[in-house]
This record gives C-alpha cells, structure tokens and sequence, in this order.
C-alpha cells in the first residue's frame, strides 16, 4: 500500500522546485470574445431532465385522458347510482334516523 505522507512529500518538493512563472498575456482577442458573449442573447436551453420530464408528464395526461373516455360509461353509471342513494331511496341512515315513521 502507498505511502500517503511520503507521496505528498515528494509531490510537495517537486513542486518547489519548479521554476516561477511569470504573468503571461491573455491570447489576442480574448477580451473581444469575453465582451461579445457578455453581450449575446441568452440561450432558453432546458436541461435535459427537465425536457424528458415535461414530455413524460404530458404522456402520462394523455393516459389519464385516454383511461376516463374509456370507463366513461361506468364513471357516469356510478356518479347516478350514487345520486339514486342521495335521493334516499335505499338508504339506510335515513331509515333509522326517521324512526318516527
């Protein structure tokens, strides 16, 4: 197993001895190219999960949709079912609350 303390010893040690550098100029042009992108419309880039997960949850509301026009029939059978109870035929708790009749 390496030494950890000995390698960065010697990395340490090469590394002063390197020889100083000094300033270097920036290449020509580059602040040219600095103040044009500085000034350049924004790009309205989504990331890519971002644009996977908008299309995901677009086909998952076309499934929604495409499942309540199938069963229609039977959501609208059970919606007037239901309002049959609400009427109160059948319906037991009206039964023993009007116990007077």
């Amino acid at each position: 197993m390496n030494n950890h303390g000995k390698s960065l010893q010697r990395l340490l040690e090469a590394a002063r001895r390197a020889p100083a550098q000094g300033d270097e100029p920036a290449p020509f042009g580059f602040a040219t190219r600095v103040a044009a992108r500085a000034f350049e419309p924004a790009q309205p880039a989504l990331p890519s999960f971002a644009r996977v997960s908008l299309r995901v949850a677009g086909i998952a509301c076309l499934f929604a949709v495409v499942a309540v026009g199938v069963n229609y029939r039977a959501i609208t059978s059970a919606i007037d079912d239901e309002s049959a109870v609400a009427s109160g035929a059948d319906d037991p708790i009206a039964d023993v609350v009007n116990l007077d009749s």
